[in-house]
């Protein structure tokens, strides 16, 4: 798909890139594209093909190329909880953002009215506020691990442990990769800071689901010690009435054994043993 947006008498237009670009500063969002898109943005914008279908690629590195009448900017942005590659072409009449995706970008009038270095910057802007947005609800999924990691009312899946961290590092790899390019760029000094806050918040955000990993690993030890425990109990209880009953199963002469209730007086014998064991580990503290 391929929006082009203009500012027109004080509102915000759209115009048909197949009947050319207008006259005034234009953002051309272009996501989702067809072959036949990419070769008609080419063919209008005067840009090869293969840098187009470069911000199409997700593998694509992050850079910056100066050509004789326009930049190309490759950045990582979040999407859908994945990091997607964004083109950026600016032109002195135009700004080109391409991605896979819907980028969800808005801008307004005032965006469009001054020059492209401007409409440049709040696409930037853009760009943050969406790693911002996606950083604020991996926040709120890890307070939420930590209230629950020793709760054991609550079934606490790992696998979303693993899946947070596997995001988290996928927001910092393009963090990383953005902030060496808009490093590179002059005049945004606000977004530089932004960005570095937000890696800054990504590192404590790692850092503490680190934590809650180890927290969680730690709650299943601490849980399988006491299965394992309890098991132990159990198992000391029956040793001496096994050992008992193993001794008068042999096939031998034994005490008792032509005696009138032999085996009810054994059998007192095994429960006052395993009694008298159960109030020694109450005793140790060990049950």
């Amino acid at each position: 798909m391929i929006e082009v947006i203009y500012g027109s008498r004080d509102k915000i237009n759209r115009a048909d890139i197949n009947k050319g670009l207008p006259n005034s500063l234009s953002w051309i969002n272009s996501f989702n594209l067809s072959d036949n898109e990419i070769n008609l943005l080419g063919k209008k914008l005067n840009i090869p093909v293969y840098l187009l279908k470069h911000s199409l690629d997700n593998n694509e590195i992050t850079r910056i190329e100066k050509y004789k009448s326009y930049d190309l900017i490759i950045l990582k942005i979040p999407i859908n909880k994945k990091v997607k590659t964004l083109g950026i072409v600016k032109h002195r009449n135009y700004v080109l953002t391409v991605c896979s995706e819907n980028t969800g970008m808005k801008l307004d009038k005032e965006d469009l009215s001054k020059d492209s270095d401007y409409l440049l910057k709040e696409i930037l802007n853009n760009v943050i506020k969406s790693f911002s947005k996606r950083i604020e609800d991996l926040e709120d999924n890890v307070n939420h691990l930590e209230d629950i990691t020793f709760n054991e009312k609550i079934s606490n899946d790992p696998k979303e442990i693993f899946y947070l961290k596997k995001e988290l590092m996928y927001i910092k790899k393009g963090l990383n990769a953005d902030n060496a390019i808009i490093s590179q760029l002059d005049n945004i000094d606000n977004i530089k800071i932004e960005l570095n806050q937000l890696i800054d918040t990504e590192n404590t955000l790692t850092f503490r689901m680190t934590e809650v990993m180890n927290m969680y690993m730690t709650f299943i030890s601490n849980r399988l010690n006491e299965i394992m425990k309890s098991f132990t109990v159990i198992a000391s209880l029956l040793l001496l009435p096994m050992l008992i009953s193993g001794i008068y199963g042999m096939n031998i002469p034994i005490p008792m054994q032509n005696s009138n209730g032999a085996f009810y007086i054994i059998l007192g014998i095994m429960l006052f043993l395993m009694v008298l064991t159960l109030l020694y580990f109450k005793f140790k503290k060990w049950a």
